[in-house]
Parts: structure tokens; sequence; C-alpha cells
């Protein structure tokens, strides 16, 4: 009976000490976070903004993430707007990738995603539902390539149009809903001896604003979708050469003013300021500029006036966004999307837009507590859109984008629209042959 006792109670002993032994180590995603958790990581960020009054803001939401997370640095490389156009060509074409960089979305991200240099972050946002619902849809869309999301946005811009309520109020003009009474108003400003609508093309870019709103509102969004594509694109659709002969038009009816190209978008901005001209094409992350420009009190906006019988999407909304993407190559893309997370939380967006002025791509983020009066009302009617109709110049490849600009240019010296599209038709049938 001794014996029997004696040996059932090291049987129990045994099946204790393997219990004590097979509980106490951690899952491997446990492990894996312990050890990132003391490893020293270092992350490169490449972004935009060594000017200020964004500058500080992006130096100090670093320094406040490294100092929450003190294991981890990040190496960030703030450089202006034409230099990480270059530095991104370079990594579009096989240079060192930064682990987090900057880009404009729609066609600059799906370039990098189609080439494998972005991560697909999909998982990390259907693993976090809440983060993911967080975005306007519009934008978290416009980064997203075939059920793949590849970029996070983090800040938005959408066009509208400005006007002079002093100008206005004095010719007694209405603020026009339709794309005919827009071109009445218009008539009726230059008669009175004002410049309608504030426009210059010296930089060639402004151009591609217009271009790109007329396109959307013009030419079917499947139509659009297949051109835009540079494995696709063809361009022939009788609907670009109205789109471009619509914006031609505004420019052969005075409504530009004169000698368009010899000015650019900044010498026509102070002109809309001081009551030259009374109604600009702007987004709304300059939206703050006519603020300091005029005051607050002496400018108003209103959506792009719908063009009735138009084969576009009047469900998409002109403009663009700048988002983040994580290196295909990062070492450690958990901790770069939590840097992400960080940058993109409530606190910090409201941060961004408050401190630095940059919109930022929330939904609901554009409220009362960081923004003028103007912005929230902006952003509230931008929820209702479905998708962003990006800036030509990135929601096409880039070559097309250049021909698209440059013919555009010629165009409003005379070339004609049909010419402008022959143009990029030859510019997209050479990027297509490229692509196979």
């Amino acid at each position: 009976m001794k014996k029997n006792l004696i040996l059932i109670l090291a049987a129990v002993m045994s099946i204790l000490a393997l219990a004590c032994c097979t509980t106490t180590p951690k899952n491997d995603s446990g492990r894996e976070n312990e050890r990132l958790s003391e490893e020293k990581i270092t992350l490169t960020f490449l972004n935009k903004y060594p000017e200020e009054p964004y500058a500080q803001f992006f130096k100090d939401a670093v320094a406040e993430f490294e100092k929450e997370n003190q294991n981890i640095e990040i190496k960030m490389e703030n450089v202006s707007d034409e230099a990480i156009k270059d530095k991104l060509a370079v990594i579009a074409s096989g240079g060192d990738m930064p682990d987090i960089y900057m880009s404009w979305t729609g066609e600059r991200v799906k370039r990098f995603a189609r080439g494998g240099k972005a991560l697909d972050l999909t998982p990390y946002l259907e693993e976090d539902k809440t983060w993911k619902d967080s975005f306007m849809p519009a934008f978290l869309n416009n980064s997203t390539i075939d059920g793949k999301t590849y970029a996070i946005p983090y800040r938005s811009g959408i066009m509208y149009m400005l006007y002079n309520k002093k100008v206005f109020e004095e010719k007694q003009l209405e603020i026009p809903d339709t794309w005919d009474q827009f071109l009445t108003v218009c008539e009726r400003l230059k008669e009175t001896g004002v410049t309608p609508i504030a426009f210059g093309n010296s930089a060639p870019w402004y151009a591609s604003w217009w271009i790109g709103m007329l396109n959307a509102k013009m030419i079917p969004a499947a139509t659009l979708e297949k051109d835009y594509n540079p494995m696709t694109g063809e361009f022939a659709d009788e609907s670009y050469i109205k789109a471009v002969q619509t914006f031609l038009d505004l420019n052969s009816k005075g409504y530009f003013g004169n000698n368009v190209n010899s000015k650019d978008y900044y010498q026509v901005r102070e002109e809309f300021g001081i009551g030259k001209a009374a109604i600009i094409l702007e987004a709304t992350q300059d939206f703050t500029q006519y603020d300091n420009i005029m005051g607050a009190e002496n400018w108003g906006f209103f959506k792009i006036p719908i063009m009735e019988g138009a084969a576009g999407d009047e469900g998409t909304v002109g403009g663009g966004g700048e988002a983040w993407l994580v290196s295909s190559s990062c070492k450690y893309p958990e901790i770069a999307v939590k840097f992400l997370k960080f940058m993109t939380s409530k606190e910090m967006a409201d941060r961004q837009t408050k401190e630095s002025g940059l919109p930022n791509a929330l939904l609901g983020g554009i409220n009362s507590e960081n923004a003028t009066l103007a912005l929230v009302e902006a952003y509230k009617e931008a929820e209702n859109y479905t998708n962003v109709a990006d800036w030509l110049d990135c929601a096409v490849e880039a070559s097309i984008a250049d021909q698209y600009m440059i013919s555009l240019q010629e165009g409003l010296d005379g070339k004609s629209a049909k010419d402008v599209m022959k143009d990029v038709q030859k510019a997209a049938a050479q990027v297509k042959a490229e692509q196979k």
C-alpha cells in the first residue's frame, strides 16, 4: 500500500513539474514583441516638409514617439517638394529604400506597389478596424490597388472655387451651381473690367489641376481608370479633347486674363487677394493663406459647378492627398506600422492640422478645434464624396503628365485641343510599350 502511494505521489509530482515547464513560455508573437521592445531599432523616414511651420511639427512628433518608445530611433530626412520628387524617382528605379517614405497618392503610390517597393498594409488595417475606419474613404481608397492598400494617407487636399465676396457683392453675382451659370458669371465679370479667374501657368503644374478636374467631370470613370493605368492607357476617347477644349475656351474667352504663360500661381494668387481677379481654383491645404492675404471674412468658396449631361462622376472630388508607405524591404514592418498609427492617431492628426495647417485625412478630423470655419465646412461637404480625382501630375505616369502639361501650355498659346491630345496619346503609347 505504501509502495503504491509513493508511486502515485511521484506521478503527481512529475505531472506538476511538466505543467510548470509547459505553461511558462510565451507564444511566438509574445517572444517577438518582447525582443522588439528590448532591441535598439532604427528606422529611416523620408518626409517632405523642411520649411516652417511644418518642419517643427514633424520634428516634435518624431521626438514624442521616440520618448514613448525609448528603444526606437526615427532618422527623419525632411526635403523640399522638388528634391523629394528626384529622390522618389531614384527609389522607383532601384535606389536604396528608406523604411518609411512619403508619396503623393494615386499613380505614384501605384507605381511603387507595382514595382514591389511598397509593403501591402492591408493585413494591418484589417487587424485594426478602428484604425482603418478612421480615414476618409475617398483618401484611403486612393491608396488601394486591387483591394490591397499600400499607403496610409495623412494629408488631404480638396479643390474648390474660391471667390472674392466684395467683388461678388458689388457685381450682384450669385454663386453658380452649374457650369453654364459659372460661364455666365465669368462673362459678367469680364464685362465689368474684373478678371474672372486668377490663373497663371508659367509653371505648368497649375494647368494639371484644371484638366484633372475636367477629366473627372467629363469622362466616364471606367475610361479614366483604363487610361490612367500606364499598361493600358490610350487616351483615345473623344471626351479628352472636349475636356481640353473646355479648358482652352476659358482662356480664349478672356476669363483667365492676359499672358497666362508668363505668370505663375503665386503671382495670380496675390492678384486674387487684392481683388484684381474674382475667382481662383484652390485646394483646402492653402485656405489659410487667404486668411493671411485678405482676411477670412473677405472670401468664400463653392463646389466645382456641376456639368449637366457630362459623362463623369459627380461623386468624385478633385484634389489629392499625401501618404506614407512602408518599404517592402523594411526589417521591422510592425514598428513602422506602429509609427504610422501614432502619426495618424486622432491626437496627432488634430495637432498636425492645428500646428502646421496641413489638413489631415481622418473622417471628421477637420473640426472647430483645429481648423477655420471655412475648412470645417469644406470637409463636411467632402465626406459625401466617394473618390478623389488626383492632381493630374500625380494621377498618371510621370512622362505622360509632363507631356500633358507641356502641351496644355502650348494650347494656351494656340495649339488645338486635338493636337494636345495627339501629343498625350503618343506619350501614352511609348509608356505602354515600355511596360511590356
